[in-house]
């Protein structure tokens, strides 16, 4: 939608809760793109912003970068777009190879600030909580609008905020949609949103994907809530007859902005996007950023135990329980976390060490390197994150857990992105309501106490959902997809080994194939060894991609 006034034009392109009418009269008095601040943060949603004053020019996207904006220079004039391959094109530009030794890098990629960079060579990804302003004359700048609010919010009036903030994020996108579709996974996220959007405008469509395996008990999660929402239709891929996990990659249509970050459910994905399309659906939502802005992590517990170490007691005796640490590893687990800097030196020192799982405090998750990785890979990450340390950049916020949020809500801007340009194929536009700025800033504001208990696994998801969601919000468990997870291997892992015995990344000397061999064909307790492995398939698939259509590599 835009609007116009005597002094300026402004256009919001994406899902926003806001009519023509109500964005005109709040452009009435701008005079300046400073004035847009306001406007931009208020309004529901995720969305594009552009706006022109007096010919000066506003471009934002979203703090998630789900709605992201990319920036370059043409023939001295700043160009700006919403994908940085339609930049390339522009400049003629090639990859940048050597960025690419931080893709590996696992479970989110580059840290911060390294993540604003573009794999394409002369293209810049805006810093979020920022807007570009783009001059007459051509020239940029970006300007910072945005900071985290301080979690200083109690839970109960917490909740209304989040309750309010998620409720307007799915009228945002059900109030354009004659029929929205919804994952129902059987989870607290995606449960939540349905519920939300059975009370809106738009008819409503659940499907849900039945796991194999007797560890997973998502089904009757999903099939206790199915029956409180009799006026929706309720769709469901039943066990073994949707494709498998990693299937069918050497196929995939990737997007050229990067990576594809979800390699191993694509086609899983696929199939859910076309049964939403067949049902008429023409946006879909997903449960994507729910954990990372509900579930404490150890981080999280580790800044109460700064801020209230009183309060903070009982709960680390839990993870102490939980993780089986002894007295001296709880003590290290909440020493003081070294400023943002020295934290960033420090991880390129580390970055092939052995992870330890589930519970290591710092300002992002622990970066590593996969096993398979060359030495040369590992030298050319480590001195790009030694680089961006030695510039000193401030994190997003004081405090480590509100930074580690901001990044996380991040990293699924980016999945989100990816996953759009999937649904662009069959005509549906996927929504992700808790990638939103305003979801984003309500889950930011509440107090570290509130956010962490011993008796539910998301308490603010659950205050804020009580009396519009049933059954699941007591949940205790969660769902095991393991049984998924070597079905998919066993009936692919030739074609995987296949894509690495002429591996791009290996001529490009980024990665030794003969290491990634025991990985497939060897024994695995979990699936957890192949978090690193997924992110190196994203960035394979990715070089074949731009090879094959870009004539690069």
């Amino acid at each position: 939608m835009q609007a116009e006034s005597a002094h300026a034009r402004v256009a919001v392109l994406g899902a926003a809760h806001i009519t023509e009418t109500a964005l005109a009269a709040r452009i009435r008095q701008v005079r300046s793109v400073r004035d847009l601040d306001s406007l931009a943060g208020s309004i529901p949603g995720s969305f594009h912003l552009i706006g022109s004053v007096y010919g000066r020019v506003r471009a934002q996207g979203s703090i998630s970068t789900a709605r992201q904006i990319f920036y370059g220079t043409v023939m001295g004039i700043t160009v700006a777009a919403d994908r940085p391959q339609t930049l390339a094109g522009l400049i003629r530009a090639g990859i940048d190879e050597e960025r690419l030794a931080l893709y590996l890098l696992n479970p989110f990629g580059s840290p911060w600030p390294l993540n604003e960079t573009s794999l394409w060579k002369g293209v810049r990804a805006l810093r979020p909580g920022h807007y570009l302003e783009i001059s007459p004359d051509g020239a940029e700048q970006p300007v910072s609008w945005w900071s985290p609010p301080e979690p200083e919010t109690s839970l109960a009036s917490g909740a209304i905020l989040v309750q309010d903030a998620l409720d307007a994020a799915v009228a945002a996108r059900s109030g354009r949609a004659k029929v929205i579709s919804a994952d129902f996974s059987g989870g607290m996220d995606s449960t939540s949103l349905s519920f939300l959007a059975a009370g809106k405008s738009a008819d409503l469509v659940t499907i849900h994907y039945e796991a194999s395996g007797g560890l997973n008990d998502d089904k009757l999660w999903a099939d206790r809530c199915r029956s409180e929402l009799p006026d929706a239709r309720h769709l469901t891929v039943e066990r073994g007859m949707g494709p498998a996990l990693y299937s069918p990659l050497s196929a995939a249509q990737l997007d050229l902005e990067g990576p594809a970050p979800l390699a191993r459910p694509r086609a899983r994905i696929e199939h859910v996007l076309r049964l939403a399309a067949e049902a008429g659906a023409t946006r879909h939502m997903q449960g994507t950023g729910g954990d990372e802005l509900f579930f404490a992590t150890t981080t999280c517990l580790h800044s109460l135990s700064r801020q209230n170490p009183r309060r903070s007691i009982r709960h680390i005796r839990a993870a102490a329980s939980r993780y089986r640490w002894n007295m001296a590893t709880t003590v290290r687990q909440f020493s003081p976390i070294k400023p943002y800097p020295r934290w960033l030196t420090q991880s390129a020192a580390r970055l092939t060490d052995q992870r330890v799982w589930g519970y290591e405090t710092g300002w992002e998750v622990a970066l590593r390197m996969p096993p398979w990785a060359t030495e040369e890979a590992v030298r050319i990450a480590r001195k790009l994150i030694r680089e961006a340390a030695a510039d000193n950049p401030e994190p997003f916020a004081a405090l480590p857990a509100q930074h580690e949020m901001i990044r996380g809500i991040q990293a699924n801007g980016w999945i989100v992105r990816g996953l759009s340009r999937i649904a662009e194929q069959f005509g549906v536009l996927l929504e992700a309501p808790y990638t939103d700025d305003r979801v984003l800033e309500s889950a930011l504001s509440i107090r570290f106490e509130d956010r962490i208990s011993t008796s539910h696994m998301k308490p603010v998801l659950a205050a804020a959902m009580r009396g519009i969601v049933p059954h699941v919000l007591d949940r205790q468990t969660k769902a095991d997809g393991s049984t998924d997870f070597y079905e998919g291997l066993r009936q692919h892992r030739q074609e995987l080994w296949g894509l690495f015995e002429d591996s791009h990344l290996a001529r490009l000397g980024l990665i030794d194939p003969e290491a990634i061999r025991p990985l497939l064909f060897g024994e695995h307790a979990d699936a957890r060894p192949f978090m690193p492995f997924d992110a190196t398939l994203g960035v394979e698939l990715w070089l074949r991609s731009t090879s094959a259509r870009e004539g690069v590599v």
